[in-house]
């Protein structure tokens, strides 16, 4: 009957350290696995963008990367998230050269990311088009006016397309910007 009664309070025991510690210890972690941290931007955050390097339809090819540096550092409160001059790639979608008859060059590209902490955030132009360069179009005015002058006009080549170094580029970011991951 001893051996009952001492069975009965160790069970009696076990339950309480389930019911009272083990079981609210275990809803609490995973509460706080689940528990997403706030990002430190959001999507859409702007970003002002400078072209480090002059990008020509004269020698790029669809796939070339370039270089852009954030000109404003991102702030959230008071704290900088992403540091002025972080770098940023963009690339070239097509390029087509400047053509006889004054035809002007043409040259698409596209955002990629910018790197913050050694990770790609993806970014988008703030304005549909915002990479795409046109060179100046002067068919007709070079045309007319060199065919008066000389039999070549037909010849003269339009402009190249470009993205000129110190250009600024307005852009935002395409997803949230969350903390880094802590490394144990």
């Amino acid at each position: 009957m001893r051996q009952g009664i001492a069975d009965s309070f160790a069970g009696l025991g076990q339950y309480f350290v389930m019911r009272f510690f083990i079981v609210p210890g275990l809803a609490l972690m995973a509460g706080m696995a689940s528990a997403q941290p706030a990002p430190l931007a959001t999507t859409g955050t702007p970003l002002k963008l400078m072209v480090w390097n002059e990008v020509s339809t004269r020698t790029a090819k669809p796939g070339d990367r370039f270089l852009l540096r954030l000109e404003t550092a991102v702030v959230a409160g008071e704290a900088v998230v992403i540091p002025r001059g972080a770098q940023a790639w963009g690339e070239v979608v097509s390029a087509s050269g400047s053509g006889m008859g004054g035809k002007a060059g043409k040259l698409e590209t596209r955002l990629l990311h910018i790197e913050v902490d050694g990770r790609p955030i993806r970014i988008a132009p703030a304005k549909p088009d915002a990479l795409a360069d046109k060179g100046r179009d002067g068919s007709l005015q070079i045309v007319l006016a060199t065919a008066a002058l000389t039999p070549w006009g037909p010849f003269a080549r339009g402009n190249n397309a470009r993205l000129k170094a110190g250009a600024l580029v307005d852009a935002v970011l395409a997803e949230d910007l969350m903390p880094a991951a802590a490394t144990p």
